[in-house]
C-alpha cells in the first residue's frame, strides 16, 4: 500500500508540474495570437494557478483530494473550452482523452470509466445542443492560429500523458516479470526445502504421521511403513483410528483431546493383525482462531524394551525370591550358628578362669584371642541375622518402659572402651529430667551403639559429642540424639550409598578401618521400624553428624488397658511407614525444653 501511494504521489506530481509548463506555453502563445480577447486570461493561467495550489496539496499527503479535484477541474476545463469553441466541433474536445489518461495513471479502472462516461455525456450534449438550434457564443474566434494553438497543446499534452502511461505499463511489467522470477525463485527454495524436510522425514528412525482435521491419514514416512509393514496405500485417505483405536481429534477453539509432546505408551494395530507397543507423542495443529488443521503424530517401537523389561521383571522376581529364601534361611539358623559359637566362648572363659586359679599364665593370652574372635564374630553374625530378618520380614517389635538416662548411660558403658582406645573425646549432653519413654529398648540401644562405634572408629585424638532431647516436629513429640564426631568425614559420593547393606565408603577405608558394612543399614531399618528417621550431614576431613528421630511416647499416658494390649501396641508400631501406632499416642504438647546452656555437660 505504501508503494502505491508513492507511485500516485510521483505521478501526480509530474503531471502538476507538467501541466503548470503547459499551461504558461499556451496562456503566453494565446495573448501573442489573441491579445485582444479576455479567453486567454481566464482558462489556462486559471488551470495552472489551480494546479500550483494542487502541487501543495500533494506536498501535505492529501494525494486521493489533490487527484480527484485535478480531474474535476480538468474535465471542467476541456468542457468549457470545447463549449465556448464549437461544441461538438471544437478541437477542445481532444482533451478528454487526456482526462481519461490521466484517471488511468492516477486512479483504478473504476474512475478512469467514470470520466469517460462523464467525457461522452458531455459531447452527447454538445450534439444535441446544435442539433435543436441553440447557438453558444464563443469567446475566442475561430481562426487558424487558435487551433494550431489547441492542437499542439493536445499533441504535447498527450504524448507527455502517454509516454507517462507507457513508463507506467513498462514499469509493472518489469515488477511483474520479478515478482515472477522472485516467484520461480521461491518456489525452487520452496520445493527444495519440501524435498529436504521429506528427507528428514524419510530417514527418522520414530514413526510419523500427519492428519488432518478430520483425523485421516495424509502423510507417513518410511519409518511408519516399515513399522506397520504396509504399502502407503493401505494408509493414506484411512482414519487413523484404524492404527491407534483410541485416537481422538481436537476439538475447536484449541480444545480437545491434545497429549501434546508428552510421551504415554500405546499399541498401533497393523493391517495385518498385529499389536504393536509404541512410545507415543502427538501435537495437535490449530490456525491463528483455534480451528482444527489436524495433528502430527510421533511413535517409537519398544517391542524389544517390553521384552527386556519382561525378562528383568522375571529376573528381579528370582532374585527377590532367592534373597527372601536366603534371609529366610539365615533367620532360622539364628539358634543353630549362635548356640556354637556361644558355647566356644563359654568354654573359653572357663578356661581363663581355671588358669587364673591354677596360675598357668602361659596360655592366658590365647585364650583371650579365642574369646575376643569368638566375641567379635558372634557380633557379625548378629548383625547378618538382624538384616536377615528385616529383610525377612520376621523383626519384632517389644515396646517396654524404660528410663532415657539409664538406656544412656548402658550405651557410654559399652561403647567408652572402643573410644577411650582411640584416645577421643567423649561429651553427653542429656537432661537428667528427659524421664521415661515406652519404646523398644533394644533396638533404640543397638542403634546408639551402632552409631558411637562408628564415630569412634572413624575418629583420632578428636572428639565425640552425643546430645539426647524431646522435640515437637509438626504435631508429632520426637526423641532426638545427635552423634557428631571431628572424624575424617565422607565426600558427596561416600554419602549417597552410605546406608547401603554390605557398602562401605571405599576400597581403602574398608582395607584400614574393617567392618561389614552393615552397621548403619540395620540402624536406618531400626529407626524406620520404630517410625522415626536418621539423617546425616559431613564434609570431607572435618566429620560426620548422625541425627535420629523417635516418636515419643509417654508411658504416663499410657492407659492400664493399652498396657495389657501388648499384641495392638506391636501390630501399630509394625505399621513404621504409616507410624500411626507411634504418633496416634503422642497428641499431647511437650513442656518446655531447657535451654542448651542449662543442659549438664559431661566429658569423659
Amino acid at each position: 500500500m505504501d508503494e502505491e501511494l508513492g507511485r500516485v504521489a510521483g505521478v501526480l506530481h509530474t503531471i502538476l508540474v507538467i501541466t503548470i509548463a503547459i499551461c504558461l506555453v499556451a496562456g503566453a502563445l494565446q495573448l501573442v495570437y489573441l491579445a485582444d480577447t479576455v479567453a486567454a486570461l481566464i482558462v489556462y493561467p486559471g488551470i495552472a494557478a489551480l494546479s500550483l495550489g494542487l502541487l501543495l496539496l500533494v506536498h501535505r499527503g492529501w494525494l486521493r483530494l489533490a487527484g480527484g479535484i485535478y480531474l474535476g477541474l480538468l474535465w471542467l476545463a476541456v468542457t468549457f473550452g470545447s463549449l465556448t469553441h464549437g461544441a461538438v466541433r471544437s478541437p477542445s474536445i481532444g482533451g478528454y482523452m487526456l482526462v481519461v489518461i490521466v484517471a488511468t495513471l492516477l486512479f483504478r479502472q473504476v474512475w478512469m470509466l467514470v470520466f469517460i462516461g462523464l467525457s461522452a455525456a458531455a459531447i452527447t450534449g454538445f450534439l444535441a445542443l446544435e442539433l435543436s438550434g441553440v447557438v453558444i457564443p464563443q469567446l475566442t474566434p475561430d481562426t487558424p492560429e487558435l487551433a494550431f494553438v489547441a492542437h499542439i497543446i493536445h499533441f504535447s499534452a498527450g504524448g507527455v500523458f502517454l509516454s507517462m502511461a507507457v513508463k507506467g505499463l513498462r514499469n509493472a511489467l518489469d515488477r511483474a516479470r520479478a515478482g515472477e522470477l522472485r516467484s520461480a525463485s521461491l518456489l525452487l527454495e520452496a520445493q527444495g526445502a519440501r524435498r529436504y524436510a521429506d528427507n528428514i522425514l524419510a530417514s527418522m528412525a520414530e514413526s510419523l504421521i500427519v492428519l488432518d482435521a478430520r483425523g485421516n491419514v495424509q502423510t507417513v514416512n518410511r519409518a511408519t511403513l516399515q513399522l506397520l509393514r504396509c504399502a502407503p496405500e493401505q494408509l493414506l485417505g484411512k482414519p487413523f483410528t484404524n492404527i491407534l483405536p483410541s485416537f481422538r481429534t481436537a476439538k475447536g477453539n484449541g480444545r480437545g483431546t491434545r497429549e501434546e509432546s508428552a510421551l504415554v505408551e500405546r499399541s498401533y494395530h497393523a493391517p495385518d493383525g498385529r499389536d504393536i507397543p509404541v512410545l507415543f507423542a502427538r501435537s495437535d495443529l490449530f490456525d491463528d482462531d483455534g480451528t482444527p488443521l489436524g495433528a502430527v503424530c510421533v511413535a517409537s517401537d519398544i517391542t524389544h524394551l517390553k521384552r527386556a523389561e519382561a525378562s528383568l521383571r522375571e529376573a528381579k522376581e528370582l532374585a527377590e525370591e532367592a534373597n527372601l529364601a536366603k534371609s529366610r534361611f539365615l533367620a532360622n539358623m539364628s539358634h543353630e550358628l549362635r548356640t556354637p559359637l556361644n558355647a566356644v566362648i563359654g568354654y573359653a572363659e572357663m578356661l581363663m578362669e581355671e588358669s587364673e586359679e591354677r596360675g598357668l599364665d602361659d596360655g592366658l593370652d590365647e585364650l583371650r584371642k579365642i574369646q575376643f574372635a569368638g566375641k567379635h564374630l558372634l557380633g557379625l553374625i548378629s548383625d547378618i541375622l538382624d538384616l536377615s530378618k528385616i529383610e525377612a520380614g520376621r523383626m519384632d517389635i517389644h515396646l517396654e518402659t524404660f528410663d532415657v538416662v539409664d538406656m544412656v548411660e548402658a550405651v557410654l558403658d559399652t561403647v567408652r572402651p572402643q573410644i577411650d582406645k582411640a584416645r577421643n573425646r567423649l561429651e553427653v549432653d542429656c537432661p537428667r529430667d528427659i524421664g521415661f519413654v515406652h519404646a523398644d529398648l533394644t533396638k533404640t540401644r543397638q542403634i546408639l551403639i551402632n552409631l558411637l562405634s562408628n564415630a569412634a572408629k572413624f575418629t583420632d585424638k578428636g572428639a565425640i559429642r552425643l546430645t539426647v532431647a524431646r522435640i515437637v516436629r509438626g504435631d508429632t513429640r520426637m526423641l532426638q540424639f545427635i552423634v557428631a564426631d571431628t572424624g575424617i568425614g565422607m565426600s558427596q559420593k561416600q554419602l549417597a550409598q552410605l546406608f547401603q547393606a554390605f557398602t562401605q565408603g571405599d576400597s581403602a577405608t574398608s582395607r584400614k578401618f574393617g567392618g561389614t558394612g552393615l552397621g548403619l543399614a540395620i540402624s536406618r531399618a531400626f529407626s524406620e521400624m520404630l517410625g522415626g528417621t536418621i539423617e546425616v550431614s559431613s564434609q570431607l576431613g572435618v566429620g560426620s553428624a548422625f541425627t535420629v528421630r523417635l516418636p515419643y511416647m509417654d508411658p504416663r499416658e499410657l492407659s492400664s488397658s493399652r498396657r495389657g494390649a501388648l499384641a495392638d501396641v506391636v501390630a501399630a508400631a509394625r505399621a513404621a511407614a504409616l507410624r500411626a501406632g507411634l504418633v496416634a499416642a503422642a497428641n499431647a504438647d511437650l513442656p518446655d525444653q531447657p535451654s542448651p546452656e542449662n543442659l549438664p555437660t559431661r566429658r569423659t
